[in-house]
């Protein structure tokens, strides 16, 4: 099944992506507050992050990058569209945001650069049941590393698929089951019923 997949022209996001790591505070109980108050703001934890969705998050810090012990450059953060996805997991967990917000380093940003590849088709192909079966046969992690996201194919798509993916992302956004976008996945890579059952049989 991995090499019919990989056999499908593709590319990947090895040189094609810019990567940042959340915040390490070196001090959560000092900077990191369950209330919101006038200096501080949301910031993002993996557990906020959930296939396609971002919870609003109930934890606030003061966004002060020179007191704490790691930050990215603060252009990751408020950037206008930004991946999202759990570092902690055995599973592929990504959403997007689009509202400039700062992560603690629970959660990591990835900012796709290929061409004419709408980033909610990358957000789409990584939270599908296929993309699970990739990552967990061919890594077995409990940890999301830039190392194994940038091995996982690309494929090439036609407009249409293009379109048809979005628009099945924006589906399952406002609540639509995500049953539709796997089965269409599965079409791209002609996986057949016996493959398709296979995969579903192992995904965790």
């Amino acid at each position: 099944i991995l090499s019919k997949i990989y056999s499908l022209q593709h590319k990947t996001l090895k040189g094609n992506a810019t990567w940042a790591l959340g915040i390490v505070t070196g001090n959560n109980p000092l900077y990191i507050k369950d209330k919101k108050d006038r200096w501080n703001e949301p910031v993002i934890k993996g557990k906020d992050i959930s296939p396609f969705i971002i919870t609003p998050p109930d934890t606030f810090i003061k966004f002060e990058p020179e007191r704490f012990q790691q930050t990215a450059d603060v252009n990751f953060y408020r950037c206008s569209e930004k991946l999202i996805y759990r570092y902690i997991s055995n599973r592929l967990i990504f959403a997007c945001d689009r509202n400039q917000r700062v992560t603690l380093n629970s959660a990591n940003i990835l900012i796709p650069k290929l061409d004419g590849v709408d980033m909610r088709i990358i957000m789409a192909l990584f939270n599908s049941e296929l993309y699970q079966y990739i990552f967990q046969k061919r890594f077995s992690s409990v940890k999301v590393l830039r190392s194994h996201l940038e091995e996982l194919p690309v494929p090439a798509l036609s407009g249409s698929h293009c379109q048809s993916i979005i628009r099945l992302v924006e589906d399952i956004k406002t609540g639509s089951s995500i049953d539709l976008l796997n089965e269409f996945i599965y079409k791209i890579y002609k996986l057949n019923k016996s493959e398709i059952d296979h995969i579903k049989s192992r995904v965790k």
